[in-house]
């Protein structure tokens, strides 16, 4: 089956701007690149779209099960070596090992836990939602309904931020971990499933109604931040995530960037890696953060990026099945 360039591209983006936000670089960059996990989520919908509509749909338990080999059991692979090497790490050095029982736990169960591996939860529960996103966006043609649709969904995605912060305790950490980040997101992936099946002028229609909504919420609530916004996502994070988005697809759409795309190497490799790099990439992250203290953003970079790379090609060398479930022939 032949690659959308455009879906590997921005994947490929995605991946290097959630990268870098772990480097933390200075403010106004880290406030620029906050539609990168929208951009993410949004991708993750078009991609199922092109799946769907190029070969026949698989019935529901298998493509879950294929979903969670693909998501779930890698990331507990990753937990697992992370855990282990840094057990060891801190036996070695006679450390204290800096992470309770219940921060261990807790990861597994993708919530906060140690961090970073909340992501991979998301695209799970999108994965679920996936099916039922694919008929809404199917029922949903007329521009009219699809705008009704994006109206009640942030709607209730204000609802979901309301009523996490009037839960305490474990019920609040569910509800917002399962339900008020991932409906946010779920909204991004049903975008990306209309994006894909409609034409640049829709595109930009639907990029000129985020990116105003946008504006009238940053000037309406004082210009805030979009990264305090993040957790859950509210109205205005995801207007400027979905602004970003639509814009770049509606860029990468165009025949002549399309082409450029396909000239550039690397980019399918990125893409088809980009959840190899995302593990690798935490193990120097999280020396920084554990072990490091008042480092400058740059020397993350210059030591993240190089390692993660490093690594997810040797161990695709030797390796190669570690954190891909290997497909039967």
């Amino acid at each position: 089956m032949k690659r959308d360039i455009r879906i590997d591209a921005l994947r490929a983006l995605a991946i290097l701007l959630i990268m870098f936000a772990h480097t933390r670089p200075p403010q106004w960059l880290y406030e620029l690149r906050d539609f990168d996990v929208v951009l993410m989520t949004f991708i993750l919908g078009a991609s199922y779209c092109l799946s769907r509509e190029r070969k026949k749909a698989k019935p529901y338990l298998l493509y879950l099960k294929e979903r969670f080999m693909r998501l779930i059991v890698p990331a507990w692979t990753f937990l697992s070596l992370f855990f282990l090497l840094l057990f060891i790490f801190v036996i070695t050095t006679k450390q204290t090992f800096p992470f309770s029982f219940k921060s261990v736990l807790t990861s597994y169960s993708l919530t906060w836990g140690i961090g970073y591996i909340w992501i991979i939860r998301v695209f799970f529960i999108i994965a679920i939602l996936s099916p039922l996103l694919y008929w809404l966006a199917k029922k949903a043609a007329h521009p009219l309904k699809k705008l009704g649709i994006i109206g009640i969904c942030l709607l209730l995605q204000v609802g979901l931020d309301t009523l996490t912060t009037k839960l305490t305790g474990i019920s609040h950490t569910l509800f917002e971990q399962y339900i008020a980040i991932s409906f946010g997101y779920a909204l991004a992936a049903l975008i990306g499933i209309w994006a894909v099946r409609q034409r640049k002028k829709e595109n930009l229609i639907l990029f000129s109604f985020f990116l105003a909504l946008f504006f009238i919420l940053a000037i309406y609530q004082n210009l805030p931040s979009i990264e305090g916004n993040k957790y859950p996502p509210t109205a205005y994070f995801i207007s400027y995530g979905l602004a970003g988005s639509l814009l770049l697809f509606w860029l990468t759409s165009n025949r002549t960037v399309e082409r450029f795309l396909q000239k550039v190497p690397g980019i399918d490799w990125l893409s088809q890696h980009s959840l190899e790099l995302y593990y690798w990439h935490l193990f120097p992250i999280m020396y920084f953060n554990l072990f490091i203290d008042h480092d400058p953003w740059f020397l993350r970079f210059f030591v993240a990026f190089p390692v993660a790379f490093a690594l997810t090609f040797f161990q695709n060398r030797y390796i190669p099945h570690l954190f891909q479930p290997q497909k039967k022939k």
